[in-house]
């Protein structure tokens, strides 16, 4: 007998992509329980709450973001590489909207703000390695400026709209570059 997919891994899936497509605001359980293919009163069954789904969709957002940056990154020995793998992945929008839905979220909801605070941590040996293989002292500054850095280049690609990858690669070489104590490229 094929075994039952996960009703619960099936929701938040949807959930993701909901969250993905339309943001916070587009986020109900009517509409995710429509994107899971069930009713709503099964969504309610798994997760009585919005809140208790937001929580499940922020754990399951930060574990594929780090399953995505450490997956681009693996292999590539090169700060070049490793750049350009993190331009790639800053420069998804559907990744980009559903982060910037959770950090609102985050602003209400203290489970939320602990969720990214474990994104923060499993990051930092990711940006310590990128920061290390580009000759930068991966000290607490460096990686939050890192941190920074990369957030404002994944908002500013989802503004502009287009394949803002090429451009972010670059902003992120100059930006490690300077850190570095490298001129500036004219």
């Amino acid at each position: 007998m094929p075994e039952k997919p996960d009703r619960r891994r099936t929701i938040v899936a949807a959930a993701l992509e909901v969250i993905g497509e339309s943001g916070l605001g587009g986020f109900t359980q009517p509409r995710v329980a429509a994107r899971a293919g069930m009713r709503q009163s099964h969504l309610t069954y798994y997760f009585p709450t919005r809140d208790d789904l937001l929580l499940a969709v922020a754990d399951e957002a930060v574990r594929r973001r780090v399953e995505v940056l450490r997956e681009a990154q693996a292999g590539t020995a090169a700060a070049g590489e490793q750049v350009a793998a993190l331009a790639a992945v800053l420069t998804s929008p559907e990744h980009t909207r559903v982060l910037l839905a959770l950090t609102q979220a985050a602003d209400q909801h203290d489970a939320v703000r602990r969720s990214f605070g474990s994104l923060a941590a499993q990051l930092a040996p990711l940006s310590a390695d990128l920061l290390t293989t580009a000759g930068v002292d991966a000290d607490p500054a460096a990686l939050a400026l890192l941190q920074a850095t990369s957030t404002g280049i994944a908002v500013l690609a989802l503004a502009r709209g287009e394949d803002f990858a090429p451009l972010a690669g670059q902003l992120l070489g100059a930006f490690l570059d300077r850190l570095a104590g490298s001129p500036a490229p004219s």
